[in-house]
């Protein structure tokens, strides 16, 4: 088949959605189709573009997968600036798919945001093509459950008006979690257009190698620091830490930057570093000679599992998952601890019971739990099924 991939996140952006999408691409070239990335170029997780000077349009990439890269407008500290990112991203992407003289027989989309949906729509329109839905949050019911939104606002009626008709026309809807499962069977999505393909770790995990930290206990968030993100649970533990020695490390960047590294200044939280964003191989190694790792999301998130659980997992560094809902579940069948979203006492409390453990004894807890973890399936595995899923879907169009 040859494939367009509508994307607004791809490596070498960062982040656990680029690397799901670039994990679906390479299992989609390994089975033999030929893929078109379409793309935006990399601003995540800054807000800004890595590049100061780019091309109206950019291809890369050889063999079977091209990355095709496209103007989007994204002006920073303006009002609005992150929608008129996706708009803008999505409004390239839906005129490349109108014009191109490459002919498709599939479009897959991968939000969020959701905005690339409508490229998508319009792409299979135009190619006559299957369209996949690829969920990694379901809208509008995140930004309902983040309060952003108020669930009959006229946002969240029009979003909710939209997704319904993109359900509707695809041929199969993807996502990572049994919560976003029953929201959009609830939808009234037929089953045999549902497909649940968790995240994952990857199969082998790179990191640089990093001697393990030599004083004290050190606990670390390494991931995005959007807004599902509680990052005022770590700020508030590590005040209640500030005698026990033990440091909380952030390594990453987003949305929430600016106000946490206010936060930490004003309120000279000492025990808590802001590292900022590292390459992946790099943050990973952080991971892995960290003692603890933190995933906190914020209270009314249940539908999402935080694929760092995972990541953190695979280099053999023991959990604490802040959360409620799928994060807990997934948290507990994998034998982590777990104490409630944004309970700065409960956590600050499993930091110092952790502490109070030998190396070995930790080591011996993310050993457990990588374990645990490599029963179920890997991300390439899981990108495999997926792939062998829209084959089918092509063949029983043929």
């Amino acid at each position: 088949m040859k494939v367009a991939v509508v994307t607004h996140f791809f490596p070498p952006e960062p982040g656990a959605g680029a690397l799901r999408v670039a994990s679906l691409v390479d299992a989609l070239a390994a089975a033999g189709n030929d893929v078109t990335v379409v793309t935006n170029f990399p601003s995540f997780p800054r807000g800004r573009f890595s590049e100061t000077r780019r091309p109206f349009a950019r291809t890369e990439g050889a063999d079977r997968v091209r990355v095709l890269r496209l103007f989007s407008l994204l002006v920073p500290g303006l009002p609005g600036s992150r929608l008129l990112h996706w708009l803008s991203a999505a409004a390239s992407a839906s005129v490349y798919l109108l014009t191109s003289r490459e002919r498709y027989d599939a479009v897959i989309v991968s939000s969020p945001p959701i905005t690339v949906a409508l490229a998508g729509l319009i792409g299979a329109w135009r190619h006559r093509s299957r369209f996949i839905v690829e969920l990694r949050d379901v809208w509008p019911d995140i930004a309902i459950a983040m309060g952003i939104w108020k669930r009959d606002g006229f946002l969240a009626r029009a979003v909710e008006w939209f997704v319904r008709r993109v359900y509707r026309r695809a041929d199969l809807v993807v996502v990572v979690t049994p919560t976003a499962l029953a929201q959009v069977a609830q939808r009234g999505v037929d089953p045999s257009r549902l497909l649940l393909a968790r995240n994952a770790a990857e199969r082998t995990p790179s990191f640089s190698s990093r001697a393990r930290q030599a004083d004290g206990f050190t606990a670390i968030y390494a991931g995005n620091l959007g807004l599902t993100t509680d990052v005022d649970v770590l700020v508030d533990a590590a005040a209640l830490l500030a005698e026990d020695g033990i440091t909380i490390e952030i390594v990453g960047d987003g949305a929430q930057r600016a106000r946490l590294d206010e936060r930490v200044r004003k309120e000279n939280v000492a025990n808590l570093v802001v590292k900022g964003s590292f390459p992946r191989p790099d943050a990973m190694a952080m991971v892995a000679g960290a003692d603890v790792s933190v995933i906190p999301l914020r209270k009314g998130i249940r539908e999402s599992i935080p694929t760092k659980l995972y990541d953190s997992l695979s280099v053999g560094c023991p959990v604490i998952v802040v959360a409620e809902g799928e994060a807990r579940k997934e948290g507990t069948s994998l034998g982590v601890l777990c104490t409630p979203p944004g309970d700065a006492g409960a956590l600050a409390d499993a930091l110092r019971e952790l502490s109070r453990l030998d190396y070995e004894a930790r080591r011996a807890l993310g050993e457990r739990g990588k374990a645990s973890m490599r029963e179920r399936a890997d991300r390439t595995g899981i990108m495999e099924e997926l792939v062998g899923r829209i084959a089918a879907l092509d063949r029983s169009a043929s």
